[in-house]
């Protein structure tokens, strides 16, 4: 079942990465051809705008390179971790400049219809028929239509892969504990194996107590049971901590953060905050913790098992709180 799961997991791995450089060079061809379209039709608006002739080529050079630059960055930061507003900022840029090339294409394409069919009608021959300048317009905004399409379909594959590629180290890493405890299983089987014939060749092995080793005295008894009953006390104070993290009302970042801090107190506040979703500011996390810590010691928990607010990592020791 494993070596089942293993090689599913490489072919859909592999199928997505062949899906994603089709898509690459599918969207590179739509988008060449949407430059050279938005090129000529943007210089012609930009010459009925009154721009002077020499000039009238920069205008297309701007929104196309807009357009170029914006896509780029989108797949770009699709697969990093950053703040979701930095992401949007990109896409709102993306939007507003194919928005434009739209709007552009839309006005050139119906404007030029308009004008066949008044030559048409006039008596010219123009050596085509035109088509309804509306029909005419629709048809213009299908290309940079096209490039938007695609850069948001290609941060959808670019994530598939992702979660494909870490679905398939996940089934390599349980085929490698497979392994490990097939190897263990082995071994045990050759230890019970090499026992058994000792015994029925008539080999005893007498095992004698080391003489280094002394019975435990009554003081080690007592310090051990008086281990014992501290570990099991502090595992009904995180269990009450947790039914008060539940039971609260505190928001559930705050909840967040207080949990991942509790379960690993190592973690720093700036790896919580990367860490967090979406990312936030260290000091955000700290503030977080420090408003469940609070609430926590007014409903009578103390340290532990609450951690102590004036460790090594916390970078914003002048902003604590003393509390009783």
């Amino acid at each position: 079942m494993g070596d089942f799961s293993l090689r599913a997991a490489r072919i859909q791995l592999g199928a997505l990465i062949a899906a994603l450089l089709i898509a690459i060079f599918i969207a590179i061809g739509i988008t060449a051809g949407a430059f050279v379209l938005s090129f000529a039709v943007q210089r012609d608006l930009a010459r009925q705008a009154t721009i002077p002739e020499n000039l009238a080529w920069i205008f297309p050079v701007i929104v196309d390179s807009a357009i170029l630059g914006s896509t780029v960055a989108i797949v770009i930061l699709s697969k990093l971790k950053m703040h979701r507003r930095d992401k949007y900022f990109y896409i709102g840029v993306a939007v507003a400049v194919v928005a434009i090339s739209i709007l552009g294409n839309a006005y050139h394409a119906f404007h030029s219809a308009n004008v066949a069919q008044q030559a048409v009608a006039a008596g010219q021959k123009i050596g085509y028929s035109p088509l309804d300048p509306a029909v005419a317009a629709m048809i213009a905004i299908i290309p940079p239509v096209l490039v938007l399409a695609f850069t948001h379909g290609l941060g959808i594959l670019i994530k598939a892969t992702g979660i494909a590629y870490s679905d398939y180290k996940i089934e390599i890493d349980n085929a490698a504990a497979g392994v490990g405890a097939v190897a263990t299983q082995s071994r045990v089987v050759r230890n019970e194996t090499a026992e058994g014939v000792q015994h029925s060749l008539g080999v005893v092995e007498t095992h004698h107590a080391p003489e280094s080793d002394p019975h435990p005295s009554p003081s080690e008894q007592a310090r051990s049971s008086v281990d014992r009953e501290s570990s099991n006390d502090e595992s009904v104070a995180h269990a009450e901590l947790e039914w008060f993290i539940a039971t609260s009302d505190l928001p559930d970042a705050v909840k967040d953060t207080a949990r991942r801090k509790l379960a690993d107190p190592t973690l720093t506040w700036e790896m919580i905050a990367q860490t967090s979703n979406p990312p936030v500011a260290t000091s955000t996390s700290w503030r977080r913790y420090e408003k469940f810590d609070t609430a926590a010691r007014v409903a009578g928990f103390e340290n532990p098992p609450l951690i102590d607010m004036r460790a090594s990592d916390a970078q914003f020791a002048d902003q604590l709180v003393p509390t009783a």
